[in-house]
This record gives structure tokens, sequence and C-alpha cells, in this order.
């Protein structure tokens, strides 16, 4: 249980960490991350423009001052245009959204550079509020914890020597520089941190949601499979009683609207139970699978071919006229006769089965039940048995 504990948080460490997101992860949540970068950008804003009201007034010469504005000026466009990215969701920044995202972060980050360079006095200023950029960042923004830490580096790399430089020419204090290097070094880490577990909740919850979708699919599944055995008869794969009598009010109210004709046939086979009493149920299933599959060779993907009960089968076809229902009717016929159905427990011998069978044609207008119906063609049906089977009767409607 442990070992498996330890290789899921390894995977999950690796794919947040050392990887970048999946593109199903970022399209699930680009709302998400266009609305962080319109909240970064308004933050970054107006810490800007407080900066540049309050704390850049304390600039000694104005040509420090100018090129503070100017600085501070850039950053406000570039969070402008963020912004605009953000609420638009421009296709080409949604393409390439994190590593945009994060040129656009360097570049905020690169702006203070020149401001310490023109403001040496308040240089420990600039490290702080670079850094907290780069806090504030890791927390709002969506952006891969890998890249975080490479811009903490960088981070590090560029700006720590400068203030030691800039501490020096104003006259270095270790400690004071120390103290600087340590926040700033707290405000990276907390950052990092910081996006470490967000990345890992966001993860988490889009793993739960890809899980919970790939579930509902296959309960959908499930569901529509179970939906269609309970439409159709095991035995002989046609549809059952049930859905023939959905399809049957269907086929009406479509009739009324289209105004073509319906024909219902049922079928029933000659002498079963004399093969079930010679040669056992077995074979009597046998021979009505045989049957099933001459009228699923006979009908049209629109017809309805249902086993309504033990060697009892039903047509509803549409549209379709008098003629084409007495050929209908006489192909499925004729073919069962010329039928050899093997012997399931004599090897090399087979048998032959006949259908008698009885149709009727109606109109939607005229709106008779299936149970009327049922009742007049079952009429014909005994008509063709009582004059010797294997025969067809048509009722006129």
């Amino acid at each position: 249980m442990r070992r498996h504990t330890s290789k899921r948080y390894f995977f999950v460490f690796r794919k947040m960490f050392l990887r970048t997101y999946h593109p199903s992860f970022t399209s699930t949540n680009i709302s998400d991350i266009g609305s962080s970068l319109q909240i970064f950008s308004v933050m970054t804003a107006f810490t800007s423009i407080i900066s540049l009201l309050f704390v850049d007034s304390l600039v000694r010469t104005k040509e420090a001052s100018f090129w503070i504005a100017f600085f501070r000026i850039s950053s406000l466009a570039i969070c402008f245009f963020v912004y605009l990215f953000g609420k638009k969701r421009v296709k080409l920044y949604q393409k390439h959204i994190y590593g945009m995202t994060s040129l656009v972060l360097i570049g905020l980050i690169l702006l203070y550079i020149p401001m310490m360079v023109y403001d040496k006095p308040n240089h420990a200023y600039y490290l702080f509020g670079s850094a907290i950029v780069i806090a504030s960042a890791s927390i709002l923004l969506w952006i891969e914890p890998f890249r975080i830490l490479l811009l903490s580096i960088l981070y590090i790399s560029v700006f720590i020597p400068l203030h030691l430089n800039f501490s020096r020419i104003q006259g270095f204090d270790r400690f004071v520089f120390y103290q600087d290097v340590l926040i700033v070094s707290f405000l990276l880490a907390f950052g990092f941190v910081a996006n470490l577990l967000i990345n890992y909740w966001r993860f988490e919850e889009y793993r739960v949601k890809a899980r919970l979708r790939i579930t509902v699919g296959k309960l959908l599944r499930i569901n529509q499979k179970i939906e269609d055995l309970s439409r159709v008869d095991s035995m002989t794969e046609l549809f059952n009683r049930r859905h023939l009598l959905e399809q049957f009010d269907l086929y009406k109210k479509r009739s009324n609207r289209e105004g073509f004709i319906i024909g219902l046939v049922i079928l029933d086979l000659d002498r079963l139970k004399a093969i079930n009493d010679k040669y056992g149920h077995k074979q009597g299933d046998l021979a009505i699978q045989a049957f099933a599959k001459t009228v699923k060779s006979r009908t049209r993907i629109t017809d309805i071919a249902a086993r309504i009960g033990g060697d009892e089968f039903c047509l509803l076809v549409s549209p379709i006229d008098k003629e084409g229902l007495q050929v209908l009717a006489e192909s499925i016929r004729e073919k069962l006769e010329r039928l050899q159905i093997p012997i399931h427990n004599q090897p090399g011998e087979s048998l032959t089965l006949t259908v008698s069978i009885g149709a009727t044609l109606f109109r939607a207008e005229d709106d008779p039940s299936f149970d009327e119906l049922y009742h007049k063609i079952d009429t014909a049906l005994y008509t063709s048995k009582n004059e010797g089977r294997n025969r067809i009767t048509l009722i006129e409607s």
C-alpha cells in the first residue's frame, strides 16, 4: 500500500513539476487561466501606479525620475496588453499561453534592473518589489513549477549581485545585506511552494474530473447497452414486443405526417412443436434462429422485425403497398421453405420448416390500435393454418 502511494505521489510530482501542462488540461481550464491573467495584470498595474505616484517621487534627479517613470509606464503597458489577452483569449496567446506568460513575467522583472540602476539609494525596494512580483505570479498565474524554479534561479543570479554591488556603493552593511537576501529567498521559496501545492490541487481536480467523465461515459454506454438489451430478444437478436409497440405508435405518427401506408405482418412457424417433440427443444431453438435470420435477410433497415412470443413473429413495414407487402411475405415464405436446417445430434441430416403468414395494410388516419390489428391479422393467420399452412392471407383494411 505504501509503495503504491509513493508511486502515485512520484507520478504526480513528475507530471506537475517536470512536465508542461497537457493540452486537454489547458483547454479544460482556459477560462480560469484567462481570469488569473486579468487579476494579475490589474494587481501589478495598481502597484506600479502607487509606486509611480508615491515611492518613485523620492528619486533625487530629474533624469532618473524620467527613466523610472518611463519604465513604470512600460510595465503598465505590458499589464494592459496582458489584461486584453486574458479577456479576449487571442488564439495565438492560447496556443502558447505558458511560454508567453513566462516571457511577460520575465519582461516585468527585467524592468526593475534599470530602475535599480537609476535609483541606487532605493535599490532594496526594487529588489523586494521584483521578488513580490514573482511570488504573486507563482500563486495567481497558471505556470508550471519548473518554470517558476528557473525564473527564481535566474532572478537570484541577476538581482543579488546587483544588490550587492549597489550596497557596496552606498556603504556595505553585511547584516542588512544578508537580511535582504533572506527576505527575498523567503518570498521566492514561498511562491515556489505555493505554486507546487496549487498545481498539485489543480492536477488532482483535473484527474478527478477526467475520471468522472470516463466513469459517466462508461455508465452511459452500459445504460445504453442495457436499454438495447431490454428491446432485443436474446435468442433471435430480433426486437421484442415492447420495442414493437413503441415503434408502432411512432410509425403511425410519421405515417400521419408523411401520408404513407403501413404494413403489419404476423408469421407463425408450422409444426414447431413436432420438431421439439422429435428432436428436442435445442433443435426447436435452432429452427427459430434460422427463421429469424431468414426474416432479417428479407427486411429493410427501416422495417421492424420482432419476436412476440414462442414461434410467433411480427413485421412492421413502411412505406409499402399491397403488391410490395405480398412480395415481402412471399419471399420470406419461399426462402424458409427451401432452407435446410441441420439437425444438431444427427450430423449430415437436416430438416425443413414452413411458416404461415397473415398480413394487412392500414393508414394512420384510421388510428387503429395494435390489439385491433393483431386480432384482425390473427384471424388471417388461422385462415392460412386451416387451409393447409405454408401460405399467406392478406386482409384488406
